[in-house]
């Protein structure tokens, strides 16, 4: 190529708005060889320069796309950021708030902690007193027991005081009985009384001797008992004794001593009609 061609040629290439074709056909007519070797390699680079650009254009706006996505982002971050803003706002005046619980329980356990001394000193008058009580409890127990000692054998004078006396009552009525003082009609008055019978409700005194006893009363009612049944009735009487004693039943103990009364006014008739023989009468 001439110089006059490269000056023409570079005029053409400056000139932007030139028409592609208008540049080809300018150069194949100063140089034809030249031209369509530049014409080929604009072509091609145009193409790859085209594929660039559209790449390019698709990454810029991917990276617009993510700019985009990161403002949002960090929009709700800065929200984020202002809501935190505000709890530790609130957090601070709670931590003040418990700064100020804490100082005041501190003064407070101050307080607790002079009680608690102050306790101590009771404690320890208490402690005192109480050895004390101790020592008067002990010397106190000592005189219960004489007292609990002397109780118990006045408790066995009394039982024997008791059982003199009940003896002495039976053999009164024995004898009076013997001796006609009493009538029929009063001894099933008492015999009535006694038909009022307690119920039972243990091992001594049981459903099985309560219904023997009514049947005897009802035979002393009816004036057509036996020795052998006033006999029976001795040994019943006994039974309601017992249970009186494990239970503490008191209409047990007022049944038991009328029916001993009974007793004895039967044994005293029977002795007096002959159909309770001496030896037997003087055992009980």
């Amino acid at each position: 190529m001439t110089c006059r061609g490269r000056q023409s040629f570079l005029i053409l290439v400056v000139v932007g708005d030139v028409e592609l074709w208008d540049v080809l056909a300018y150069m194949l007519g100063q140089a034809p060889l030249v031209a369509v070797a530049v014409a080929v390699l604009y072509v091609l680079l145009s193409r790859e320069l085209h594929k660039e650009v559209g790449e390019l254009e698709k990454r810029v706006e991917m990276v617009e796309r993510g700019v985009e996505e990161l403002g949002r982002r960090v929009g709700t971050v800065e929200k984020g950021v202002e809501e935190l803003k505000g709890l530790f706002g609130g957090l601070e005046k709670r931590v003040e708030m418990v700064e100020r619980g804490v100082e005041e329980l501190g003064r407070r356990v101050g307080t607790v902690e002079k009680g608690v001394e102050e306790l101590k000193g009771l404690f320890g008058g208490l402690e005192k007193r109480v050895e004390m009580v101790e020592r008067g409890v002990k010397a106190l127990e000592s005189e219960v027991s004489g007292i609990g000692a002397r109780l118990e054998e006045a408790v066995g004078e009394f039982k024997l005081v008791a059982r003199v006396f009940q003896g002495y009552n039976s053999t009164l009525l024995e004898v009076l009985a013997a001796k006609g003082v009493f009538s029929s009609a009063e001894v099933k008055a008492l015999g009535g009384y006694l038909s009022l019978i307690p119920s039972a409700r243990s091992r001594y005194y049981t459903e099985e001797v309560r219904q023997r006893l009514s049947e005897i009363i009802k035979a002393v009612l009816e004036d057509r008992y036996t020795a052998a049944e006033v006999k029976e009735l001795q040994h019943i009487a006994k039974l309601i004794e017992m249970e009186w004693r494990e239970t503490g039943r008191e209409d047990l103990l007022d049944y038991y001593v009328k029916l001993t009364m009974l007793i004895a006014m039967l044994r005293g008739r029977l002795f007096a009609e002959g159909k309770l023989p001496l030896e037997e009468y003087l055992r009980g």
